[in-house]
């Protein structure tokens, strides 16, 4: 058997002749990475795993409901740590509240009113399953409709 190259590491192997198609080497942190690359594909194609996985989660923090306190107790340098990188990042609001609010209420005076909606690239700090977006207003007499008009002030 010819040697392979490591998926993890990039060194050569001898893969086991009982896996002709191994990928990765037999050493500890190559076969974690393994395992971890094994369930993030199974946590995306299969839904009953996912909803295994979840069921599991839920019983856990069910029969540790204080750990998250326990462990903040038990780390202070987490906790500075945690702190400053929530201060440093922007403030902005949930998505659930930005749909429960009424356009026309909206404490940063936007009126309501017709806008076209853009979507932005998301930065470093956003979540996956937020939509960034920019508000152009557009207004409702002009005939073109397809940009902010620049009438409007």
């Amino acid at each position: 058997m010819e040697p392979q190259i490591c998926a993890c590491c990039g060194q050569p192997f001898l893969p086991r002749p009982q896996v002709p198609d191994q990928s990765f080497c037999s050493k500890p942190a190559c076969q974690r990475e393994r395992r971890k690359a094994w369930q993030r594909q199974k946590l995306q194609d299969d839904p009953l795993y996912r909803e295994n996985q979840q069921d599991a989660q839920k019983a856990w923090r069910e029969r540790n409901p204080d750990y998250s306190r326990k462990y903040r107790s038990l780390n202070p340098v987490y906790v500075t740590r945690n702190r400053q990188q929530q201060r440093s990042r922007p403030v902005t609001g949930n998505a659930l509240d930005i749909e429960e609010k009424n356009v026309s209420m909206w404490p940063g005076g936007l009126p309501a009113g017709l806008y076209r909606i853009r979507g932005v690239q998301p930065t470093g700090d956003a979540k996956m399953d937020v939509w960034i977006v920019e508000l152009s207003p557009v207004c409702d007499d002009c005939p073109c409709k397809t940009d902010a008009c620049k009438d409007r002030t």
